[in-house]
């Protein structure tokens, strides 16, 4: 149960049943079945449908870590990161589409802390990676200096969010594809000197 690739087979599951049948159908027999198991196999690593979506944003925080470090290592300017950051969460965004119905739902706010406290880990991380890569920007002078970093971090998280709960729950009404090419366009634009 706790290879990647068994873990990732079960955040997909997971989400594929948030989608189909929303948060209410995650249950440990479904996951199981979802991914060619026993329910009893599943419930020897996981007590509860909490444990199975802390493994999920576990899951996410990882590749998210990931995405963060390739971003930057490929570069070649802070506005390039950001750009290549922007495009990785995009590709996330259509592959795992349910994410934010789990990020914005009372299971997670308001139920288990811990599902609280993985999610706000998370943002901590994908925040100060994305403040230090604007601040690189504007010292370099390619990012625009007269706007807070941290307000520049609200529209690029508006830049993924919107889209992604739109792919999540009306997915004919966005050309994700073309929304992100879009929003990228307008992004730089406003930022960029």
């Amino acid at each position: 149960m706790e290879s990647p690739l068994r873990r990732e087979q079960i955040a997909e599951a997971t989400l594929r049943l948030v989608v189909d049948e929303g948060l209410g159908a995650v249950t440990l027999r479904r996951v199981a079945e979802a991914i060619g198991i026993s329910a009893a196999a599943l419930y020897r690593h996981y007590r509860n449908k909490s444990d199975i979506l802390a493994a999920v944003l576990e899951e996410h925080h990882e590749i998210m870590a990931e995405i963060i470090r390739k971003s930057r290592a490929e570069a070649s300017t802070a506005l390039d990161a950001l750009r290549r950051l922007y495009l990785q969460s995009m590709a996330l965004v259509e592959k795992y589409c349910a994410l934010p119905v789990i990020f914005l739902s009372d299971a997670l706010w308001h139920g288990d802390l811990r599902l609280r406290e993985l999610k706000l880990s998370h943002h901590r991380l994908f925040r100060e990676a994305m403040l230090d890569l604007i601040s690189l920007g504007q010292d370099a002078g390619e990012v625009r200096a007269d706007i807070r970093p941290d307000e520049i971090f609200v529209f690029f998280l508006g830049l993924v969010a919107m889209p992604a709960l739109m792919r999540a729950r009306r997915p004919e009404e966005v050309d994700l594809d073309r929304q992100t090419r879009a929003s990228w366009e307008l992004f730089a634009r406003a930022v960029a000197c």
